[in-house]
């Protein structure tokens, strides 16, 4: 497994560590490739029963990493990149996992959160948002729909549209977050959490999961329709200048086109 992901095991529980610290997380092609490698050793592992995500007590991560993406551009401005699709981000993932969040937990580490997420463990520093308005990256994986089945219209408007950035106890009031915690008892309580689910049958957890992931799983026609816009935004100029501006550290000069 890629040494920017950490995977251990602890009796029934797998934990996935982001490793980044010095990039603040942020999710490159060995994290995506290492996300992947989890999965599967997740799912074909019938001795665990839950999983424990977490970035650490700094920052959970940064979102999809820019540099990256600009240098990427360079060369296929056209494709996507590599392993940058929701399966990557554990949307197929057949055990209940737990996320613990703490700072800023921005962009595709946001989308991790709901696409793999069941259980969602917030220290009191955590942060979310989807900056990608403010530098030109649309937003991938019908981003837009997934997020409006877990916020009001109200929040998700000014998430998506504004790149606002909410709190723990926002995302707790609005029903996102299962419980906000001092940053020294994040990995603790979501251990917690953890230790009730591996009592249970695996069966009937799996069951209930599949249930409820069905029950909030956005039309695929809006699904689609998204998918489209984000195409066309990715064939776009600002595409390339959004990125490129936040590494130049300079504002982004938008054509429009």
């Amino acid at each position: 497994m890629a040494s920017d992901i950490l995977f251990k095991k602890e009796g029934k529980t797998a934990y996935i560590i982001l490793n980044r610290p010095k990039q603040k997380n942020a999710i490159n092609l060995s994290m995506r490739q290492g996300l992947c490698d989890a999965w599967e050793e997740i799912n074909n592992n019938p001795d665990i029963c839950s999983v424990i995500i977490t970035g650490g007590d700094q920052i959970f991560s940064a979102g999809q990493d820019l540099e990256e993406l600009s240098e990427f551009r360079k060369k296929e401005s056209i494709a996507d990149m590599p392993l940058n699709r929701p399966e990557t981000f554990g949307v197929n993932i057949k055990k209940p996992v737990i996320m613990a969040v703490s700072g800023y937990c921005l962009g595709v580490g946001f989308f991790l959160t709901i696409a793999a997420g069941d259980v969602r463990i917030a220290a009191d520093t955590a942060k979310f948002g989807m900056p990608e308005i403010t530098v030109g990256v649309p937003p991938a994986f019908g981003i837009p729909i997934v997020l409006s089945k877990h916020f009001p219209p109200a929040i998700t408007w000014e998430i998506m549209m504004f790149g606002n950035i909410i709190t723990a106890e926002d995302a707790y009031r609005c029903g996102f977050v299962n419980k906000v915690v001092p940053t020294e008892d994040l990995l603790s309580t979501a251990k917690e959490y953890a230790d009730r689910i591996n009592q249970f049958s695996p069966l009937m957890v799996k069951n209930i999961k599949d249930v409820l992931r069905f029950s909030t799983t956005p039309d695929q026609k809006a699904l689609e329709y998204s998918d489209a816009v984000c195409l066309l935004g990715r064939n776009s100029e600002d595409y390339i200048e959004g990125p490129k501006a936040f590494i130049e550290k300079r504002k982004p000069v938008w054509k429009g086109r």
